[in-house]
């Protein structure tokens, strides 16, 4: 049986996007890693893996569900994960509202064979990849991002690497 790698995440307008890509580039040099391309700059919320197609509608529902506020996140911690070699944006202080979403998500996809993740969800939003040493943590201009959708995503490999594309989106 076919599957999708999917997830389910916040996804920023182009714009948005954008500018975030342009704080990345501020803040690490390309020689110390490989940057995210800007169209797929986003937040992941939920990580599914492989969903057949049952799956995919079970997790859609599940999504249909969710009766979580908008909020604003404001992105304003620059970080660096050693063991992936990542660098990323975060959040000082997770809203509430955001903390919800993840779990009565999580919950939905728990429902739908998907067990949620261990360990406290910690939002951040990964810039660079395979950045081989600690970057620092040059300051920068908070980025305030108004949430009030999240999106189901496809995770999609060409000859460019990793492509994301929205599925599907719901209003907060």
């Amino acid at each position: 049986m076919a599957t999708q790698r999917l997830f389910f995440a916040l996804w920023p307008d182009p714009e948005l996007q954008q500018r975030l890509a342009r704080v990345a580039a501020a803040l690490l040099p390309a020689e110390l890693g490989r940057r995210v391309r800007a169209e797929n700059l986003h937040c992941t919320l939920v990580f599914l893996g492989g969903v057949d197609a049952d799956q995919r509608l079970c997790v859609e529902a599940a999504a249909g569900e969710v009766r979580a506020r908008a909020f604003n996140l404001q992105l304003d911690r620059f970080g660096y994960f050693r063991r992936p070699q990542v660098a990323w944006l975060g959040s000082t202080v997770t809203p509430t509202e955001l903390i919800r979403l993840v779990a009565d998500l999580g919950g939905g996809c728990n429902a739908c064979g998907f067990p949620p993740e261990r360990s406290p969800y910690e939002v951040h939003l990964t810039i660079a990849r395979k950045v081989r040493r600690d970057p620092g943590r040059p300051p920068f201009m908070a980025i305030d991002w108004p949430v009030d959708r999240f999106a189901l995503v496809e995770s999609l490999n060409d000859e460019n690497g990793v492509h994301y594309r929205p599925l599907r989106f719901w209003t907060l």
